[in-house]
């Protein structure tokens, strides 16, 4: 299965020319964009004329089970022809609604159109919100729909109170840290990280996807998503940069995905992004 981040305790295609709108747009592109200026995607089952349509949305906490979805047209066609962002034809992030739990997958494309996720499963009970990236016609499209596990569980749905803001950050024997503040609403803002070990940075960044990371914003209260692209930065210095634009202030949580020294770290931090 692929990364996930448990806590019991933007896409921004920045090289690509993908779905920017206007303001004379009357339908923004719903996903992702260069430098994120789209409209925060992941809100709605529907949108730029497709639509989300799941298998099942209802799951036993703990239990792995093939899950299938499909995309519709605005007729209820299935569509088939997608296009690779990042090497994949899908991106499909699922985030426990409280924020708490975090998963990046690539599902499988048959060729009736129904994508295949082997070995699914939701951890611990409760609401999540599973977000789909696709990208039809040049367009990116962020898909969102809940999904529920209800039950006893592995875990507990008790989950201590999330910090106002968080910088630091531990997994695996690296220490991560967003070296970035004072993040403002509907400001381009460059947010970076570095990655240490042993209290040095890390002698490299290995790319994960095409990229030397993968960073996800989800708005608290709504889970408006962004899932943005780093800026070309030095593989050596142990840093990796995000250019992103918060639509709102609000307080964010990002999941950041890096591979230092070949490894794929996932670590989580709060922002409280002002007006």
């Amino acid at each position: 299965m692929a990364p996930s981040l448990d806590y019991p305790h933007m896409e921004d295609h920045s090289t690509h020319d993908h779905g920017e709108s206007s303001p004379e747009t009357a339908d923004p592109v719903r996903g992702y964009a260069p430098n994120g200026h789209a409209a925060p995607g992941g809100l709605a089952v529907a949108a730029n004329g497709l639509r989300l349509d799941p298998a099942e949305t209802r799951f036993t906490p703990g239990t792995s089970a093939e899950w299938t979805f499909r995309i519709v047209d605005d007729d209820g066609k299935v569509v088939t022809d997608f296009e690779e962002a990042h090497g994949e034809r899908s991106h499909l992030v699922v985030v426990r609604r409280d924020l708490t739990r975090f998963q990046h997958l690539h599902p499988e494309l048959t060729s009736d159109g129904t994508w295949r996720v082997d070995d699914f499963a939701l951890s611990d009970s409760g609401v999540y919100r599973a977000f789909v990236d696709v990208v039809v016609d040049g367009r990116p499209t962020t898909l969102g729909f809940d999904l529920f596990a209800s039950g006893a569980g592995t875990g507990t749905e008790t989950v201590a109170e999330r910090p106002d803001s968080s910088r630091r950050a531990t997994a695996d024997g690296y220490d991560i840290e967003l070296l970035t503040d004072g993040v403002v609403a509907r400001e381009s803002s460059r947010l970076t990280f570095e990655v240490r070990r042993d209290g040095d940075p890390v002698s490299k960044l290995d790319e994960y996807l095409g990229a030397l990371g993968h960073l996800v914003a989800l708005r608290e209260g709504d889970l408006a998503y962004l899932h943005v692209h780093p800026e070309g930065t030095d593989p050596d210095s142990g840093q990796v940069a995000f250019q992103a634009r918060f639509p709102t202030s609000g307080r964010y949580r990002l999941f950041l995905q890096t591979r230092p020294e070949g490894e794929l770290v996932t670590t989580a931090f709060d922002v409280r992004v002002r007006q």
